[in-house]
């Protein structure tokens, strides 16, 4: 009789040791499972420029790709449409397309934001987003990323953009989306309740 209690025993340790060891992987599983159930909020308002400007130069280093349209590769106009549409703003898909969007400022007018157009051939073949102080953020072909460029440049400095630009357009200030962090879910219950076992009393 005794042996078996000693048997019941070491099983009821057995199983509290198991469920122990359990209990830190439920819990990152529960932490994990409550930060992919973040919210965010989405909340409508006027989208200025250098809420485009802000937004593009996240995207820095992205590798450039033809027909890119998303974070893992963009090629000019793909980079412009998806900035413009992370605050719910619809642009067309191509330059020439979007160099009928918008309004076209005054010359030298430029402002944070503004769409810039170069001629490439056959009309706009290049897109770009001003960011001010002569310096724009675009999709390179030739450097095969997202990168920041002199616009302009000056006097026999002038480059490539400054001889090419051929339009500006101006969509911001915007109606459009920010989404905003919502309230964090409630709190995975905590795992620390210890199991617990007590050995069977010999029957009789």
């Amino acid at each position: 009789m005794q042996s078996r209690s000693v048997r019941i025993a070491s099983r009821a340790a057995a199983l509290c040791g198991a469920l122990l060891s359990l209990a830190p992987a439920a819990a990152a599983g529960a932490q994990q499972e409550a930060a992919a159930g973040a919210r965010t909020i989405a909340v409508r308002g006027r989208v200025e420029g250098t809420d485009i400007v802000r937004v593009a130069r996240r995207y820095i280093g992205v590798p450039y790709e033809l027909g890119g349209t998303t974070p893992a590769a963009f090629d000019c106009s793909g980079f412009v449409r998806y900035v413009y549409a992370e605050f719910g703003v619809a642009l067309p898909r191509t330059a020439r397309e979007q160099a009928a969007v918008g309004k076209a400022p005054f010359p030298g007018d430029l402002e944070p934001g503004d769409l810039l157009f170069f001629y490439g051939g056959r009309g706009a073949q290049h897109i770009a987003i001003y960011v001010g102080g002569d310096t724009i953020v675009h999709a390179s072909s030739r450097s095969r990323r997202v990168r920041l460029d002199r616009l302009a440049g000056s006097g026999a400095r002038r480059n490539w953009f400054g001889r090419r630009l051929i339009a500006v357009r101006r969509v911001a200030p915007v109606e459009g989306v920010f989404r905003l962090p919502g309230s964090p879910p409630p709190p995975p219950p905590r795992l620390d309740a210890v199991a617990t076992a007590r050995a069977a009393r010999p029957s009789s």
